[in-house]
Protein backbone atom coordinates (compact mmCIF):
# COMPACT_ATOMS: atom_id res chain seq x y z
CA UNK A 1 0.00 0.00 0.00
CA UNK A 2 1.03 3.58 -0.62
CA UNK A 3 2.45 5.40 2.39
CA UNK A 4 0.34 8.38 3.39
CA UNK A 5 2.33 11.48 4.36
CA UNK A 6 0.58 14.60 5.62
CA UNK A 7 3.34 16.81 4.28
CA UNK A 8 3.25 15.45 0.72
CA UNK A 9 1.74 18.60 -0.77
CA UNK A 10 4.22 20.80 1.10
CA UNK A 11 7.14 18.67 -0.11
CA UNK A 12 5.97 18.90 -3.73
CA UNK A 13 5.39 22.64 -3.45
CA UNK A 14 8.90 23.13 -2.09
CA UNK A 15 10.35 21.08 -4.92
CA UNK A 16 8.42 23.01 -7.56
CA UNK A 17 9.52 26.28 -5.97
CA UNK A 18 13.11 25.08 -5.94
CA UNK A 19 13.11 24.83 -9.71
CA UNK A 20 12.39 28.55 -9.96
CA UNK A 21 14.82 29.54 -7.21
CA UNK A 22 17.58 27.51 -8.84
CA UNK A 23 17.19 29.36 -12.16
CA UNK A 24 17.35 26.15 -14.12
CA UNK A 25 19.71 24.28 -11.82
CA UNK A 26 18.64 20.71 -11.03
CA UNK A 27 17.54 19.33 -7.69
CA UNK A 28 19.28 16.02 -7.07
CA UNK A 29 18.03 13.04 -5.08
CA UNK A 30 20.15 10.04 -4.14
CA UNK A 31 18.09 6.85 -4.06
CA UNK A 32 18.45 3.53 -2.27
CA UNK A 33 16.74 1.70 -5.12
CA UNK A 34 13.42 -0.08 -4.69
CA UNK A 35 13.10 0.54 -0.95
CA UNK A 36 9.94 2.26 0.28
CA UNK A 37 11.78 3.18 3.46
CA UNK A 38 14.60 4.87 1.53
CA UNK A 39 15.18 8.60 1.82
CA UNK A 40 16.24 11.07 -0.83
CA UNK A 41 18.50 14.07 -0.36
CA UNK A 42 17.59 17.05 -2.53
CA UNK A 43 19.92 19.91 -3.28
CA UNK A 44 20.08 22.70 -5.82
CA UNK A 45 22.01 25.89 -6.36
CA UNK A 46 21.23 28.34 -3.56
CA UNK A 47 19.30 25.78 -1.46
CA UNK A 48 20.25 23.66 1.51
CA UNK A 49 19.88 19.90 1.50
CA UNK A 50 16.46 18.54 2.47
CA UNK A 51 15.56 14.98 3.47
CA UNK A 52 12.68 13.72 1.33
CA UNK A 53 10.68 10.55 2.08
CA UNK A 54 9.73 8.15 -0.69
CA UNK A 55 5.93 8.17 -0.67
CA UNK A 56 5.25 4.97 -2.60
CA UNK A 57 6.27 1.31 -2.48
CA UNK A 58 7.22 0.06 -5.97
CA UNK A 59 6.34 -3.55 -5.17
CA UNK A 60 3.14 -3.09 -3.15
CA UNK A 61 1.80 -0.26 -5.30
CA UNK A 62 1.62 -2.40 -8.42
CA UNK A 63 -1.61 -3.66 -6.84
CA UNK A 64 -5.08 -2.26 -7.46
CA UNK A 65 -6.13 0.62 -5.17
CA UNK A 66 -9.95 0.44 -5.04
CA UNK A 67 -10.14 3.79 -3.23
CA UNK A 68 -8.48 5.73 -6.07
CA UNK A 69 -10.55 7.62 -8.65
CA UNK A 70 -8.04 7.10 -11.47
CA UNK A 71 -5.48 4.32 -11.84
CA UNK A 72 -3.14 3.56 -14.71
CA UNK A 73 -0.88 0.61 -15.54
CA UNK A 74 1.19 1.46 -18.61
CA UNK A 75 3.98 -0.36 -20.40
CA UNK A 76 5.83 0.74 -23.53
CA UNK A 77 8.55 -1.24 -25.27
CA UNK A 78 11.13 -0.97 -28.00
CA UNK A 79 12.11 -4.44 -29.23
CA UNK A 80 13.45 -6.35 -32.21
CA UNK A 81 11.62 -9.24 -33.89
CA UNK A 82 12.27 -10.93 -37.24
CA UNK A 83 14.87 -8.37 -38.25
CA UNK A 84 12.57 -5.39 -37.60
CA UNK A 85 12.31 -2.86 -34.78
CA UNK A 86 8.90 -2.60 -33.11
CA UNK A 87 7.34 -0.41 -30.48
CA UNK A 88 4.40 -1.66 -28.49
CA UNK A 89 2.13 -0.30 -25.79
CA UNK A 90 -0.28 -1.91 -23.33
CA UNK A 91 -2.36 0.38 -21.12
CA UNK A 92 -5.16 -0.22 -18.64
CA UNK A 93 -6.87 2.86 -17.20
CA UNK A 94 -9.57 2.73 -14.53
CA UNK A 95 -11.19 6.17 -14.47
CA UNK A 96 -13.83 8.26 -12.74
CA UNK A 97 -14.59 10.23 -15.92
CA UNK A 98 -18.21 10.33 -17.00
CA UNK A 99 -21.32 9.80 -14.91
CA UNK A 100 -20.36 6.37 -13.62
CA UNK A 101 -16.74 6.13 -14.67
CA UNK A 102 -15.25 3.34 -16.71
CA UNK A 103 -12.11 1.59 -17.82
CA UNK A 104 -10.19 1.21 -21.05
CA UNK A 105 -7.89 -1.60 -22.11
CA UNK A 106 -5.75 -0.74 -25.12
CA UNK A 107 -2.83 -2.15 -27.07
CA UNK A 108 -0.85 -0.78 -30.01
CA UNK A 109 2.05 -2.02 -32.14
CA UNK A 110 4.15 -0.04 -34.61
CA UNK A 111 6.86 -1.30 -36.94
CA UNK A 112 9.49 1.37 -36.36
CA UNK A 113 11.19 0.53 -39.70
CA UNK A 114 8.17 0.55 -42.04
CA UNK A 115 5.62 2.67 -40.13
CA UNK A 116 2.99 -0.10 -40.11
CA UNK A 117 0.62 0.35 -37.15
CA UNK A 118 -2.24 -1.47 -35.49
CA UNK A 119 -4.25 -1.15 -32.30
CA UNK A 120 -6.98 -2.59 -30.10
CA UNK A 121 -9.12 -0.45 -27.77
CA UNK A 122 -11.83 -1.80 -25.50
CA UNK A 123 -14.10 0.36 -23.29
CA UNK A 124 -15.17 -1.43 -20.12
CA UNK A 125 -17.27 -0.88 -16.99
CA UNK A 126 -15.17 0.51 -14.12
CA UNK A 127 -12.95 -2.08 -12.44
CA UNK A 128 -13.48 -4.76 -15.08
CA UNK A 129 -10.55 -7.16 -15.20
CA UNK A 130 -8.97 -6.03 -11.93
CA UNK A 131 -8.56 -8.11 -8.78
CA UNK A 132 -7.39 -7.69 -5.20
CA UNK A 133 -4.38 -9.96 -5.72
CA UNK A 134 -0.97 -8.61 -4.80
CA UNK A 135 1.05 -7.29 -7.71
CA UNK A 136 -0.37 -6.49 -11.11
CA UNK A 137 -3.35 -8.67 -12.09
CA UNK A 138 -5.22 -7.39 -15.16
CA UNK A 139 -7.36 -9.68 -17.32
CA UNK A 140 -9.36 -8.30 -20.24
CA UNK A 141 -10.12 -9.48 -23.77
CA UNK A 142 -6.96 -7.86 -25.13
CA UNK A 143 -4.60 -7.72 -22.09
CA UNK A 144 -3.52 -10.36 -19.60
CA UNK A 145 -0.87 -8.81 -17.37
CA UNK A 146 0.19 -10.56 -14.16
CA UNK A 147 3.17 -10.69 -11.82
CA UNK A 148 5.20 -8.58 -9.43
CA UNK A 149 8.08 -6.10 -9.42
CA UNK A 150 10.56 -8.94 -10.03
CA UNK A 151 8.85 -10.61 -13.00
CA UNK A 152 5.67 -10.04 -15.00
CA UNK A 153 3.97 -11.82 -17.86
CA UNK A 154 2.16 -9.81 -20.51
CA UNK A 155 -0.05 -11.19 -23.26
CA UNK A 156 -1.58 -8.45 -25.41
CA UNK A 157 -3.75 -8.86 -28.49
CA UNK A 158 -4.38 -6.81 -31.62
CA UNK A 159 -6.53 -7.86 -34.61
CA UNK A 160 -3.47 -9.19 -36.48
CA UNK A 161 -1.91 -11.18 -33.65
CA UNK A 162 -0.42 -11.31 -30.17
CA UNK A 163 2.47 -10.05 -28.06
CA UNK A 164 3.50 -12.65 -25.47
CA UNK A 165 6.44 -11.52 -23.33
CA UNK A 166 8.09 -11.83 -19.95
CA UNK A 167 9.07 -8.57 -18.26
CA UNK A 168 12.00 -8.64 -15.82
CA UNK A 169 12.70 -5.26 -14.14
CA UNK A 170 16.18 -4.51 -12.85
CA UNK A 171 18.12 -1.50 -11.68
CA UNK A 172 16.64 1.49 -9.89
CA UNK A 173 13.08 2.77 -9.66
CA UNK A 174 12.30 6.25 -11.02
CA UNK A 175 10.19 8.22 -8.52
CA UNK A 176 8.48 11.13 -10.23
CA UNK A 177 9.50 14.42 -8.62
CA UNK A 178 11.95 12.42 -6.48
CA UNK A 179 9.33 11.12 -4.07
CA UNK A 180 6.69 9.45 -6.26
CA UNK A 181 4.21 12.24 -5.47
CA UNK A 182 3.32 15.36 -7.43
CA UNK A 183 0.28 17.63 -7.86
CA UNK A 184 -0.96 17.50 -11.45
CA UNK A 185 -1.12 21.02 -12.94
CA UNK A 186 0.60 22.24 -9.76
CA UNK A 187 -2.71 21.90 -7.89
CA UNK A 188 -2.87 19.79 -4.71
CA UNK A 189 -6.51 19.04 -5.57
CA UNK A 190 -5.08 16.67 -8.18
CA UNK A 191 -2.59 14.85 -5.97
CA UNK A 192 -1.03 12.09 -8.04
CA UNK A 193 1.44 9.32 -7.37
CA UNK A 194 3.67 7.97 -10.12
CA UNK A 195 6.76 5.83 -10.43
CA UNK A 196 8.44 3.82 -13.16
CA UNK A 197 10.39 0.64 -13.57
CA UNK A 198 12.28 2.07 -16.56
CA UNK A 199 14.73 -0.75 -17.24
CA UNK A 200 12.84 -3.95 -17.96
CA UNK A 201 14.37 -6.82 -19.93
CA UNK A 202 11.72 -8.03 -22.36
CA UNK A 203 11.68 -11.38 -24.14
CA UNK A 204 9.09 -13.67 -25.72
CA UNK A 205 7.26 -13.77 -29.03
CA UNK A 206 5.39 -11.52 -31.44
CA UNK A 207 2.84 -13.22 -33.69
CA UNK A 208 1.45 -11.25 -36.64
CA UNK A 209 -0.56 -12.75 -39.49
CA UNK A 210 0.09 -16.25 -38.17
CA UNK A 211 3.87 -15.79 -38.27
CA UNK A 212 5.75 -15.90 -34.95
CA UNK A 213 9.11 -14.27 -34.23
CA UNK A 214 11.22 -14.13 -31.09
CA UNK A 215 11.22 -10.75 -29.31
CA UNK A 216 14.04 -9.10 -27.38
CA UNK A 217 14.38 -5.58 -26.08
CA UNK A 218 13.55 -3.19 -23.27
CA UNK A 219 10.32 -1.95 -21.71
CA UNK A 220 9.33 0.90 -19.40
CA UNK A 221 6.59 0.09 -16.85
CA UNK A 222 4.80 3.18 -15.52
CA UNK A 223 2.33 3.20 -12.63
CA UNK A 224 0.18 6.23 -11.74
CA UNK A 225 -2.91 6.94 -9.64
CA UNK A 226 -4.77 9.96 -8.30
CA UNK A 227 -7.61 12.36 -9.20
CA UNK A 228 -7.72 14.14 -12.55
CA UNK A 229 -10.08 16.65 -14.12
CA UNK A 230 -12.39 15.51 -16.93
CA UNK A 231 -10.29 15.95 -20.07
CA UNK A 232 -13.45 16.11 -22.20
CA UNK A 233 -13.99 19.70 -21.02
CA UNK A 234 -10.86 20.78 -22.91
CA UNK A 235 -9.58 22.82 -19.94
CA UNK A 236 -6.76 20.41 -19.11
CA UNK A 237 -4.10 18.82 -21.27
CA UNK A 238 -0.63 17.38 -21.02
CA UNK A 239 2.37 16.15 -22.98
CA UNK A 240 4.50 13.39 -21.46
CA UNK A 241 7.62 11.54 -22.59
CA UNK A 242 9.66 8.66 -21.18
CA UNK A 243 13.13 9.09 -22.65
CA UNK A 244 15.55 6.14 -22.80
CA UNK A 245 18.93 7.63 -23.70
CA UNK A 246 22.14 6.03 -24.95
CA UNK A 247 24.11 7.53 -22.05
CA UNK A 248 22.00 5.43 -19.66
CA UNK A 249 19.78 8.24 -18.34
CA UNK A 250 16.02 7.59 -18.02
CA UNK A 251 13.87 10.74 -18.11
CA UNK A 252 10.19 11.26 -17.30
CA UNK A 253 9.05 14.66 -18.62
CA UNK A 254 5.71 16.32 -17.86
CA UNK A 255 4.36 19.44 -19.56
CA UNK A 256 0.93 20.08 -18.00
CA UNK A 257 -1.62 22.83 -18.69
CA UNK A 258 -4.86 23.73 -16.91
CA UNK A 259 -6.77 26.87 -17.91
CA UNK A 260 -3.56 28.20 -19.44
CA UNK A 261 -1.46 27.63 -16.30
CA UNK A 262 1.62 25.51 -16.99
CA UNK A 263 3.47 23.03 -14.77
CA UNK A 264 6.58 21.52 -16.37
CA UNK A 265 9.31 19.34 -14.89
CA UNK A 266 11.58 16.38 -15.58
CA UNK A 267 12.67 13.58 -13.27
CA UNK A 268 15.96 12.02 -14.35
CA UNK A 269 17.28 8.66 -13.20
CA UNK A 270 21.05 8.30 -13.61
CA UNK A 271 22.73 4.91 -14.17
CA UNK A 272 24.13 5.02 -10.60
CA UNK A 273 20.63 5.46 -9.10
CA UNK A 274 20.93 9.22 -8.52
CA UNK A 275 17.73 11.09 -9.35
CA UNK A 276 17.55 14.69 -10.55
CA UNK A 277 14.55 17.01 -10.62
CA UNK A 278 14.86 19.87 -13.08
CA UNK A 279 13.02 22.07 -15.56
CA UNK A 280 12.19 20.76 -19.05
CA UNK A 281 10.30 22.02 -22.05
CA UNK A 282 8.62 20.14 -24.89
CA UNK A 283 8.17 22.41 -27.91
CA UNK A 284 6.09 20.93 -30.74
CA UNK A 285 7.05 21.64 -34.34
CA UNK A 286 3.76 23.00 -35.65
CA UNK A 287 4.94 22.56 -39.25
CA UNK A 288 4.78 18.78 -38.76
CA UNK A 289 1.11 18.51 -37.71
CA UNK A 290 -0.69 15.33 -38.70
CA UNK A 291 -4.48 15.49 -38.84
CA UNK A 292 -6.39 12.33 -37.99
CA UNK A 293 -8.87 11.30 -40.69
CA UNK A 294 -10.88 9.57 -37.95
CA UNK A 295 -11.33 12.38 -35.40
CA UNK A 296 -10.10 15.51 -37.17
CA UNK A 297 -7.67 16.17 -34.29
CA UNK A 298 -4.20 17.43 -35.18
CA UNK A 299 -1.01 16.29 -33.48
CA UNK A 300 2.62 17.38 -33.94
CA UNK A 301 4.98 14.62 -35.01
CA UNK A 302 8.27 16.30 -34.05
CA UNK A 303 9.37 18.13 -30.89
CA UNK A 304 12.32 20.03 -29.49
CA UNK A 305 13.11 18.97 -25.92
CA UNK A 306 15.28 21.20 -23.74
CA UNK A 307 16.53 20.35 -20.25
CA UNK A 308 18.66 23.33 -19.18
CA UNK A 309 19.96 21.66 -16.02
CA UNK A 310 21.51 18.90 -18.16
CA UNK A 311 22.49 21.14 -21.10
CA UNK A 312 20.24 18.92 -23.21
CA UNK A 313 18.89 19.84 -26.63
CA UNK A 314 16.99 16.92 -28.12
CA UNK A 315 14.94 16.21 -31.24
CA UNK A 316 12.03 13.76 -31.00
CA UNK A 317 10.46 12.34 -34.19
CA UNK A 318 7.70 9.73 -34.34
CA UNK A 319 8.29 6.52 -36.27
CA UNK A 320 4.78 6.70 -37.79
CA UNK A 321 2.37 9.62 -37.91
CA UNK A 322 -0.83 7.63 -37.37
CA UNK A 323 -0.56 6.50 -33.74
CA UNK A 324 -3.81 8.00 -32.44
CA UNK A 325 -6.01 6.27 -29.90
CA UNK A 326 -9.68 7.24 -29.66
CA UNK A 327 -11.14 5.53 -26.55
CA UNK A 328 -12.48 7.12 -24.38
CA UNK A 329 -11.44 10.35 -26.15
CA UNK A 330 -8.79 11.15 -28.79
CA UNK A 331 -5.17 11.06 -27.61
CA UNK A 332 -1.80 10.28 -29.11
CA UNK A 333 0.53 7.52 -27.91
CA UNK A 334 3.45 7.54 -30.31
CA UNK A 335 6.71 5.62 -30.43
CA UNK A 336 9.50 8.01 -31.39
CA UNK A 337 13.25 8.34 -31.97
CA UNK A 338 15.50 10.72 -30.01
CA UNK A 339 18.65 12.46 -31.26
CA UNK A 340 20.62 15.49 -30.14
CA UNK A 341 23.07 16.52 -27.44
CA UNK A 342 23.06 15.95 -23.68
CA UNK A 343 25.68 17.47 -21.42
CA UNK A 344 27.24 18.76 -24.67
CA UNK A 345 27.72 15.20 -25.98
CA UNK A 346 25.88 13.44 -28.83
CA UNK A 347 23.08 11.17 -27.65
CA UNK A 348 20.42 8.95 -29.20
CA UNK A 349 17.47 7.06 -27.76
CA UNK A 350 13.77 6.33 -28.00
CA UNK A 351 10.58 7.30 -26.24
CA UNK A 352 6.80 7.24 -26.27
CA UNK A 353 5.04 10.59 -26.43
CA UNK A 354 1.60 10.89 -24.85
CA UNK A 355 -0.55 13.88 -25.90
CA UNK A 356 -4.05 14.72 -24.72
CA UNK A 357 -6.48 17.11 -26.43
CA UNK A 358 -4.26 17.40 -29.48
CA UNK A 359 -1.50 19.14 -27.54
Amino acid sequence: MRKTTAGAAAIASALIASLTVASGGPATATTAADSAAAHHTASTKGLTQTSLPVLIDPAADLSYHPDQSNESWYVTAHVTAGGHRYGFLAHYLNSSFGEQGGAISRVSIVNEDTGWYTKSEIPLPAGTGLSDKQGVDIRTDNITWTGDAKEMRLRAKVPEGTIDVTLRPHGSTLYNMGTGYFPMFGDAKYSNYEYALPTVDTSGTLTLGGHTEKVRGQSWVDRQWGPLPDLATGRASWSWMNLNLSNGDKVSIWNQQYDGKKNNFATILKPDGTQTLTEATLTPDQSTLWTSPTTGKSYPTRWKVTIPGEDAKLNVTVYAKDQELTVPSPSYEGSAAVTGTYDHRPVTGNTYIELTNGQ
